[in-house]
């Protein structure tokens, strides 16, 4: 213990004896409690940082003008999270295999309870009300995972916006990819009103 914490204990002791000290000592030893756990606490939490790096909007057509949304899976590619062929790859490695369909998966969900579109799913074909978001994943890594992602219009596949977003201190990818999804989904939301 140090020496402050020690100093603190001892004191309390000795108020802890009389009885005009009592009250105040409970008091004390209560904030001390409410100090050490919160210490733990921060220690301890998460430290994700979610980092938008570039968000354009390029389309002449107001975006809430569209419709519905088709989500394809986020293109990752098997050279980001390992060097064996397929049927040699670890438990892990396959849990990065599924990375794009869960980030797809989540990243409908999170639209459907915005209800910003009328209609959300993850296939189909595009109409001229529709947009179609496609991306890739550019890292993968303990530390950090990078994605790219674009918006097509349904008739003309021109990309209508763009967006990049970093997730540094990757620690649990499945709550991280659910950090990510919801990130896409915000960005999907604000661009409603360009």
């Amino acid at each position: 213990m140090s020496v402050s914490t020690t100093t603190i204990t001892v004191l309390t002791c000795r108020l802890m004896r009389s009885k005009a000290g009592f009250a105040y000592s409970l008091r004390l030893a209560g904030w001390l409690l409410i100090l050490i756990l919160s210490a733990l606490t921060i220690g301890c939490a998460a430290t994700s940082t979610t980092i938008l790096e570039e968000e354009v909007v390029t389309n002449k057509k107001h975006m809430a003008s569209y419709k519905s949304l088709i989500i394809r899976d986020f293109e990752l590619k098997s050279e980001l999270y390992t060097d064996t062929p397929a049927a040699k790859m670890s438990e892990a490695e396959r849990r990065y295999a599924r990375i794009p369909g869960l980030l797809a998966e989540n990243i409908e969900r999170y639209v459907k309870s915005r209800q910003t579109f009328l209609n959300v799913a993850r296939d189909g074909q595009p109409t001229e009300t529709t947009l179609v978001l496609k991306g890739k994943f550019t890292r993968v890594g303990r530390f950090r995972i990078s994605i790219t992602g674009m918006l097509y219009d349904g008739a003309s596949d021109q990309e209508v916006a763009f967006f990049r977003q970093t997730l540094w201190d990757v620690f649990d990818t499945t709550e991280t990819i659910n950090l990510l999804s919801r990130e896409v989904a915000d960005f999907i939301d604000r661009i409603q009103y360009k």
